[in-house]
């Protein structure tokens, strides 16, 4: 997945016509707690002087990859009305149209499938986002700041620490897929050694033993199983034989990305020499750079 970082300055936003800076030590995430999955729309209801909110990123959640950015990151931002509008950059990422909220963080789901694809790809693009950040600013992603806080933190993180306004994102939508905030800090720290992302050409090595698999899974078709006794002798001694005949490919041993895809849930799968292999399940890394 590429980042795509695009400048979209909201020069109507009274908090950019402010022009107030500020020394920034440290990211926030907010997710935007309406059910929206376009930053573009974000942008077009933002840019008016009635709105008194404004953030240095927004993180589109229908195209992967797609970021817009609302200040210049030297600009104070109107975020969490406290510590980080004062020291940090502040990302909002877009939820997703499947969900409607009813009171407060409260919301009915009416799409469950897409609901949680928009959530997922917001998610990695906001990896990626922060990996870029703390590569430029020379940040450690899982450090603390003087406040407590991580470098990395949440408004809700913000909001328990008695530093930000009451909100509880992004937890509220996270938790229905098991992510929390020590989880991204990890990925960024990941992606980060991995120069910001998986890429096509480099060589992992395996953490643990995946099953070797014809294709990448769809919403409505697993993928098939690459057999074992068609496997080369050489790739069969790194593999262990399972019933059906399915090849597990043991931890341990490297291989070298030829294609990679984000499937339909978010799961990141890499094609190698014989066959896919699912390496970001449920938001865990199962390879390391080699």
């Amino acid at each position: 997945m590429a980042l795509n970082i695009v400048k979209r300055y909201l020069t109507k936003n009274r908090c950019y016509q402010s022009g107030v800076t500020s020394q920034k030590i440290g990211i926030q995430i907010h997710t935007i707690g309406t059910g929206q999955d376009n930053a573009e729309a974000i942008a077009e209801y933002w840019d008016q002087s009635s709105v008194d909110t404004c953030v240095h990123y927004c993180v589109d959640a229908e195209v992967p990859g797609l970021v817009l950015q609302f200040l210049p990151e030297s600009y104070r931002s109107w975020a969490d009305a406290g510590y980080g509008n004062n020291n940090l950059i502040t990302i909002e990422i877009c939820e997703s149209d499947a969900i409607v909220y009813t009171n407060g963080a409260l919301y009915d789901v009416t799409n469950f499938t897409k609901f949680k694809q928009d959530i997922l790809r917001g998610y990695w693009t906001t990896v990626e986002l922060c990996a870029h950040i703390c590569r430029e600013y020379g940040w450690n992603p899982q450090a603390k700041l003087p406040s407590g806080l991580y470098l990395i933190s949440s408004h809700d993180e913000g909001r328990r620490a008695g530093l930000s306004s009451g909100h509880v994102d992004p937890t509220h939508v996270w938790d229905r897929f098991g992510l929390t905030m020590n989880g991204f800090r990890a990925d960024v720290a990941f992606a980060m050694g991995n120069d910001g992302e998986l890429t096509i050409g480099m060589k992992v090595r395996l953490t643990q033993g995946i099953t070797f698999r014809t294709g990448v899974s769809t919403e409505s078709e697993q993928a098939g199983y690459v057999k074992y006794t068609e496997l080369p002798k050489s790739v069969q001694k790194k593999c262990k034989r399972l019933s059906g005949n399915k090849a597990k490919l043991k931890k341990g041993n490297v291989v070298k990305i030829k294609d990679l895809e984000i499937s339909w849930n978010g799961d990141i799968w890499i094609e190698v020499k014989n066959g896919w292999l699912p390496v970001v399940v449920k938001g865990k890394y199962r390879v390391e750079r080699a």
